[in-house]
């Protein structure tokens, strides 16, 4: 897994193309999407050269075309009015995973139990709720959150009043933990009363907007 702050990918790769296809296929001019906007804003915080690139400040990041060759590029604004263009490739390649997405990760091991035990509640054939679709075969059927996992993260963090990125974690893989077991088990329990968990096909999970995409319009 890689996280992009609260925002969980299957890898790197799998972010690179996300990002790919939202920069030649977004509209030219300032990006308006509150969600694209909190990613890209993430994504200008591990270039290697972030504090020059952020400079007075982002104000607004858009999309221009390239004055050099096909294609478009993203670009920031800075608080100042000037302005720089960056490559996303650059924010990506050779970053190893934040401290913040070790503990989204983390946490997410934590609630693995709750989800299993959702599963073994559902029966198949049973109705994907994303797509509409039948599921057919057991090792197709997984489990989704309605409300987004990242929000839930969100809502449990204003709610504890605590700041996610400065917690430790202990481990690595499947064996990834917090450190402040308090913490952990605090959120199993807000998991527990809070998540919307629903049947879902493999492919449709996959795609699900809120947790591969990179919208590209507001």
């Amino acid at each position: 897994m890689y996280w992009l702050g609260p925002f969980q990918y299957s890898s790197k790769q799998e972010l690179l193309d996300r990002l790919k296809v939202f920069v030649a296929t977004a509209p030219v001019g300032r990006v308006s999407h509150k969600i694209a906007i909190q990613k890209l804003h993430l994504l200008i915080a591990l270039h290697p050269d972030a504090e020059r690139k952020i400079g007075s400040g982002v104000d607004h990041f858009k999309i221009e075309r390239n004055a050099l060759g096909a294609g478009q590029g993203l670009w920031l604004v800075r608080s100042d009015g000037t302005e720089t263009s960056f490559s996303y490739k650059r924010c990506i390649t050779g970053v190893r995973q934040s401290s913040y997405g070790k503990v989204c990760e983390a946490l997410r091991f934590s609630v693995r139990s709750q989800l299993i035990a959702f599963r073994e509640t559902q029966q198949v054939p049973a109705k994907c709720a994303i797509s509409g679709k039948d599921i057919v075969c057991r090792r197709d059927l997984h489990i989704d959150h309605k409300v987004p996992f990242w929000k839930l993260l969100q809502s449990f963090a204003e709610a504890q009043q605590v700041d996610l990125s400065l917690l430790d974690t202990v481990g690595s893989g499947e064996t990834l933990a917090l450190v402040d077991q308090e913490i952990s088990k605090a959120f199993e329990a807000f998991h527990l009363a809070h998540a919307e968990l629903q049947p879902s096909s493999k492919t449709a999970n996959a795609l699900k907007g809120g947790r591969l995409s990179f919208p590209s319009r507001g």
